[in-house]
């Protein structure tokens, strides 16, 4: 090694020493003076990559790397921060490909493993990333968040007693990590221990009392035990907590003062369904001394627009103050107002849905499937197999509201019948939907959209839900303060949806004797 290599790889010892020690303004000093004397030193590229990485600039980050790949491509450390800045830029499948080269480079790589199973968790593969997270457990169970991830990852593929111990472990080798705190909290949650769930999170809040995702998933749980006006302040935090995205813009946020003459835009945020739950809200806010104006989801709009009261909705016109739908009970002192039915279904195509569903048997609307792409979803939706027990009821007609996703289920050996490809084909959402519930005699379904529109037009509903439910279905009652109109049948053990149609069938039972 020449004198000029030696020198320069002591002077990259030093800035790894500084980058080390948290001073990387003067590490990065030292990583361009290197490369102005060497520009192909693979290394000094990489370190700013990483530096890049650190402060927050992912696309210079994965440039930095390309270049040092480009000169060595054989680091694995620099396939898995090439991996991580991919993670970053929101590229999961790009990052796992990284990952796996870094892995055929290093084998035994943990790190690696550990940035693979981030990849697969990100691009919603929950088996994938357990087995890669078990794999870095294996060749390193000492390396920071380990655990955690593990923990996760289980908790993603509803393995909840197994997670909950992962990440009890975690929390035995980092008890002071918050983070950890907040995930076994979630996870005792939806097992049923809310008061396990709440020591933890009051844990974590008395050291961190205005950290808004603390604040938040308190408030998700307190909504769940019912205890509302507790928890309105802290559900008003989703938007720091990163668990909705902002709208953005300037305009001040209303806190439900009069308006004095101002132009209120009120935003929906999140699912259809919590629209057409929270739309409700809207004509109460009539007698503000201004005007009210809703942007509303261009496939609601016809829907919505029959509500009595419903302010003028648009694109987004000027306005003064705003306010996201779902803050309304918050700002507005709660309470749930509104008669039911507030929305009603268009006369002629009830007209025509009616013509067509016929008059004959007990007519039962079914929906089974939420957004299989959504991580809530995991436990809602409810296999079409588990309504059999219901079609062989003497007189029951079932009769498909699906859409989309779940209606490949269709054929299942029992019979169910669909109201043709043109039912809701058009850009409008729900307006077939809502004419032939009008026809119906109940409607039947899991915890989707579908049971706020039943509820929503006043229909005798029946929402099948997991053992612990969303938070708008509380805990331990078969009815629900949203809709008069519902009855909630609840599982008694998680995942086994048996025991829920059965108790369905035996209400059918009673209705058809």
């Amino acid at each position: 090694m020449s004198r000029r290599s030696k020198q320069i790889d002591a002077y990259f010892l030093q800035g790894e020493r500084l980058h080390a020690a948290g001073r990387l303004g003067e590490a990065e000093q030292i990583y361009r003076q290197i490369l102005a004397v060497d520009p192909k030193h693979a290394d000094s590229h990489h370190m700013l990559g990483v530096l890049a990485l650190q402060l927050g600039n992912p696309d210079a980050a994965l440039t930095l790397c390309d270049v040092a790949i480009g000169l060595k491509p054989l680091v694995s450390s620099y396939h898995l921060h090439r991996a991580h800045a991919l993670l970053a830029l929101g590229r999961p499948e790009d990052a796992i490909t990284a990952c796996r080269v870094a892995l055929r480079t290093k084998s035994r790589n943990a790190e690696a493993y550990q940035a693979l199973g981030h990849a697969h968790s990100d691009a919603l593969q929950p088996a994938e990333a357990l087995r890669a997270y078990r794999e870095a457990v294996r060749l390193k169970p000492d390396l920071p968040d380990l655990f955690n991830n593990l923990g996760t990852a289980l908790r993603n593929l509803g393995w909840l007693e197994e997670a909950a111990e992962q990440l009890r472990e975690a929390l035995r080798r980092a008890p002071d990590d918050d983070g950890v705190r907040l995930n076994l909290s979630s996870v005792l949650k939806e097992l049923g221990q809310t008061a396990d769930a709440a020591a933890m999170l009051d844990d974590a809040l008395r050291r961190r009392p205005n950290d808004p995702v603390m604040l938040y998933n308190k408030a998700l749980l307190l909504l769940l035990l019912g205890r509302d006006a507790e928890a309105w302040p802290g559900w008003e935090q989703r938007f720091a907590a990163g668990a909705v995205p902002g709208r953005g813009g300037t305009l001040p946020q209303w806190n439900g003062e009069n308006l004095n003459g101002r132009t209120l835009l009120v935003h929906a945020e999140q699912g259809l369904g919590d629209t057409i739950q929270f739309s409700r809200f809207l004509p109460a806010l009539a007698g503000l001394g201004g005007q009210v104006v809703f942007d509303a989801p261009p496939r609601l709009r016809r829907l919505l627009s029959g509500m009595p009261g419903m302010p003028p909705m648009t694109g987004g016109e000027r306005a003064d103050v705003v306010c996201p739908l779902m803050s309304l009970p918050a700002r507005m002192g709660g309470g749930v107002p509104a008669p039911v039915p507030y929305l009603s279904a268009e006369p002629a195509r009830i007209t025509r849905w009616r013509d067509q569903i016929g008059s004959k048997g007990l007519k039962i609307g079914i929906a089974w499937q939420g957004n299989p792409g959504r991580t809530e979803d995991l436990g809602r939706s409810i296999p079409l197999r588990a309504f059999a027990a219901l079609s062989s009821l003497p007189g029951v007609r079932l009769i498909s509201l699906q859409k989309n996703d779940g209606t490949e289920q269709l054929g299942e050996g029992f019979a169910v019948e669909t109201l043709g490809a043109d039912f809701d084909a058009g850009a409008d959402g729900f307006l077939d939907t809502a004419a032939a519930m009008m026809s119906l005699d109940l409607v039947i379904t899991s915890d989707t959209s579908i049971a706020h529109l039943a509820g929503a037009l006043g229909r005798p509903v029946w929402v099948a839900l997991r053992l612990v439910p969303d938070w708008r279905w509380q805990l331990g009652r078969a009815d629900s303060p949203w809709y008069p109109t519902m009855r909630l049948f609840r599982q008694t053990e998680r995942g086994e949806w048996d025991p829920v149609f059965a108790a369905m069938r035996e209400a059918l039972a009673r209705i058809t004797a």
